[in-house]
Formats: structure tokens, sequence, C-alpha cells
């Protein structure tokens, strides 16, 4: 935000949601004032001119003309931009090391992996995904990316019956787990039933040894500092934001 037209927000005690947003708006895109219409601004904040014009009245300007001008004034002085509050200085610490740990789950992830993923995903239509317990919030993020992107995508975890996948297993091509210890009993039951039917395995799991991701077709490993500094596996990692940034580069690979 150009903290040159703050002043304007000051005075958005009496102002509607939409006349707000409008302000909010010219505050966040300063090189909008003077270069966009009446009409433009309504559109690009969803609003109509009437908003903007009684948004000007109570502002104390007689039109959007004269508004723009008062803004124009407010925009000739020295620039000035907040400043933002300083890290501690534990942050950039970690904030590197969440940096490094996922540039070491990518060296996993091979440039050989990230083709054969981005292959799935162009050639194959149908797609299970399952995970248990908080992998299965990740399953379900990448089952929404896949609806997205038009495929169809199913989401399934423990608190569904057996049979539901036993009876859906042959629709679908691709079976796709997330499972940060790779062993959960009720992801291996279901990936074993998915390489029976024929159904190509993907599996994210951490990078130790586990037998769902010897099972996989597809493994994609994740560096897990619960596995190299024997921290408890509830505890806050770089796993789970690394697991997001993996999906997110393999979905950009495969539709760029």
């Amino acid at each position: 935000m150009d903290n040159r037209l703050a002043t304007l927000l000051t005075r958005g005690e009496s102002l509607t949601r939409a006349e707000y947003r409008v302000l909010a708006h010219l505050t966040e895109h300063p090189l909008l004032v003077g270069n966009i219409t009446v009409r433009e601004l309504a559109q690009a904040t969803f609003v109509s001119t009437a908003t903007i014009m009684r948004l000007c009245r109570k502002l104390g300007f007689s039109g959007f003309s004269e508004f723009t001008w008062h803004c124009k004034q407010l925009l000739s002085d020295t620039p000035h931009i907040a400043a933002e509050a300083s890290p501690s200085a534990e942050l950039p610490a970690l904030f590197n090391q969440f940096i490094a740990n996922y540039q070491q789950t990518l060296q996993w992830a091979t440039a050989e992996k990230r083709r054969r993923f981005a292959d799935l995903l162009r050639e194959k239509e149908h797609f299970f995904l399952y995970g248990a317990g908080f992998s299965y919030l990740f399953a379900e993020y990448l089952t929404k990316k896949l609806q997205v992107l038009g495929k169809t995508a199913f989401i399934s975890g423990p608190g569904d019956s057996r049979n539901i996948f036993l009876s859906n297993a042959s629709r679908y091509q691709v079976f796709i787990a997330v499972s940060r210890r790779g062993e959960t009993e009720q992801v291996l039951d279901k990936a074993r039933i998915a390489k029976n039917v024929g159904m190509t395995v993907v599996a994210f799991t951490r990078a130790s040894a586990n037998t769902l991701a010897g099972m996989a077709d597809l493994h994609f490993a994740l560096y897990d500092e619960a596995v190299h500094f024997a921290a408890e596996a509830a505890g806050v990692t770089s796993f789970e934001s690394n697991l997001v940034l993996l999906m997110d580069l393999l979905l950009l690979e495969a539709t760029g």
C-alpha cells in the first residue's frame, strides 16, 4: 500500500463495504490514479459507478474528477513506503532451513520422476486419492487441484467403508496415496488393491524406507526433520509445507 494515499482510508468509518473496497483498491494500485475511468474502476472493484460517486461525495469531493485530482496531489509528495516490522533474529534462520529442506526434497524428486508424473497427468483421466489422519488434508488438496484441471478425482479416507474403494477401484487409473510414515495399514491395504486391479500407484511419503514407498510405481520422498533429528512426528516441521510446494511444482510442470 502507498502511504501517500493512506489518509483517505482514515475517512472510511462511514463508508459501506463496497465503497471502502474501491478506496482500498486505489491505495493498493496508486499507478491507476489518473489512468482509469470511473467505469473501469467500477468494473475492477465489482461496484456500480453510482457507488463510486457516492464515495467521492462522502470524502468531500464534488465528483470523480476532483477526487482524482486530490489523489494526484497526494501522490506528488515524496513516496513513503511503510517500513516492515523487523523479523526476529530466529525467523530468517528457520525460513532458510525450510528452503534448504525443500531443496533437499527436490533432489529426490528427479527430473525423470517429475516427467513420469506429468505423463500420468496428461494421459490419464481418472484418479483415486487416499490419505489418513493429517495426510487426508493434503490428499484432498491435490484432489481439488486435479478437479480444477478437469480430471475425475475422488478422495477417500479411513472414515469411508472399505467397500467404497473395492466398488470403485476398477473405474480409476491412478491411485495416489499420501502418508507421512508410509506404514498406515489402511493406506497399504488400498495400495495393494490398487496394484491388483492394474492401477498405477503414486506415493508421497517421508524419505525414510517404508512399505508404501516399496509398493509404489512412482514414489516422491520428502525430507522430514522428524526422521533425521528424532523429533516428535506431531511437531511442526517443514514436511507439510514441502509437500504442498512439491505438489504444486509437479502440477505446474505437467500443465505448463
